[in-house]
């Protein structure tokens, strides 16, 4: 049972938190048009986690996925979610993971200024015999004018685990690890963010996996100008009919470089037909030790060239989910990472209606050595046509238990022999 002082402590925290939003909105229907009283940040945390239980090793791990949508009125602020999970006594390290996001305009398509998908702020909250991840997550869909609703749906997954089992420390968990960048044009559509942090040297065969926590996209200002009232100014934002959105977060080495700094690179690409100027930012986390493990996938961004000369033009206007399976995986437990992804309409730019891609669906099996999960996908605009292009990347975290872990001995007898 939870008891009610930790679970304020909990709640307290999570309302310290510098980006939490005033207002937002539970999810009732998607075409929902009536509106119906926002709640406030006390009120949505007053309600716990649906996070579903993948897979858990009593008293050593624990791995939990879950999603919520919220809606705002217009793209003038961001859609906000404030969530806490209960997670077991035992747990005294953890974090949270953006495995995915779904965000569509509620009333039609639009041209788009901004996409964002963040998790702002993550905390592991221990007091009284209780234990909770506190985090919070962040979402934004605008056009030119910011006037339109919209749904921001994230997708989580959660892992904790006893320290003392395993040689793994988080790091950048609070507020994240930022990169910012401006992209102009004439560099083209494929933008890069590096990030260096300075660790020191790690000893043995300790090994660091860099987790994603957040994108957000945006149109840098330019002069364009659209019939309406007021008249258009120099300095108004820019929309544009979307052809790709991709990103991909890799690093070099799982290992620091040999003046022991850490090294790890975001790609990204934001664009129409032609190549505009627009503005990145990323948000990551790490965790490191000798019981961190990895094992990577390829994605190769390219950005696309603009109208392309044979387009079927189908119709897919539907969620399009596959099914993953990894065998042989010489993981004690394995977490599977959403790093990378490329969505693109088949054959030019269009307005957009929804858009999102996230991992869902995880299936552990220790026994066999196995990670099955599913990925699902969406691009569209009103009609569903033309269809689309996705493709991901997925990491898998592995953790291992520390083979050094002290053993819980009896103590010793002592007997005394008469001489």
């Amino acid at each position: 049972m939870i008891r009610y002082g930790s679970l304020l402590l909990a709640l307290s925290i999570l309302f310290l938190l510098s980006a939490c939003a005033s207002k937002s909105l539970e999810q009732k229907t998607i075409n929902a048009a009536d509106k119906v009283r926002i709640p406030t940040s006390f009120e949505q945390l007053t309600f716990k986690s649906e996070g579903r239980t993948v897979f858990e090793d009593e008293g050593k791990f624990i791995l939990i996925e879950g999603n919520k949508c919220t809606q705002r009125d217009s793209g003038s602020e961001a859609a906000t979610v404030l969530q806490w999970i209960e997670l077991p006594n035992y747990v005294d390290s953890g974090t949270v993971i953006l495995n995915g996001w779904d965000m569509r305009f509620l009333h039609g398509d639009r041209e788009v200024n901004t996409m964002s998908a963040d998790i702002t702020h993550s905390k592991i909250v221990k007091n009284e015999g209780s234990t909770f991840l506190v985090f919070e997550a962040q979402g934004k869909l605008s056009d030119q004018n910011r006037k339109d609703a919209y749904e921001f749906c994230v997708f989580y997954t959660a892992f904790g685990y006893r320290s003392v089992l395993f040689d793994a420390v988080i790091e950048g968990d609070y507020n994240g690890i930022e990169a910012a960048a401006l992209q102009n044009k004439n560099q083209g559509a494929l933008a890069t963010l590096e990030n260096t942090a300075s660790r020191g040297t790690l000893k043995g065969n300790a090994a660091i996996a860099i987790i994603p926590r957040g994108f957000d996209f945006q149109f840098d200002n330019a002069f364009e100008c659209e019939l309406g009232f007021p008249p258009c100014k120099w300095a108004d934002r820019t929309d544009y009919r979307l052809l790709q959105l991709a990103y991909n977060l890799s690093q070099s080495s799982t290992t620091p470089s040999l003046d022991g700094s850490l090294h790890w690179a975001t790609q990204t690409v934001f664009k129409d037909n032609g190549t505009r100027t627009y503005r990145i930012r990323t948000r990551t986390a790490m965790i490191l030790g000798n019981s961190v493990k990895l094992r990577a996938d390829f994605l190769a961004l390219n950005p696309r060239a603009g109208k392309t000369a044979t387009c079927s033009k189908n119709v897919d206007g539907v969620v399009r989910t596959q099914t993953f399976r990894i065998n042989d995986l010489s993981f004690d437990y394995a977490v599977p990472l959403l790093t990378g992804w490329d969505l693109s309409y088949e054959c030019e730019h269009q307005q957009v209606q929804r858009a999102g891609i996230w991992l869902h669906d995880i299936r552990f099996d220790p026994d066999s050595s196995s990670l099955e999960y599913k990925v699902s996908s969406i691009l569209r605009d009103s009609d569903g046509v033309p269809s689309f292009n996705t493709a991901q990347r997925i990491t898998v975290l592995g953790l291992n238990r520390r083979i050094d872990t002290p053993i819980q001995r009896s103590a010793p007898v002592n007997i005394k022999i008469r001489e």
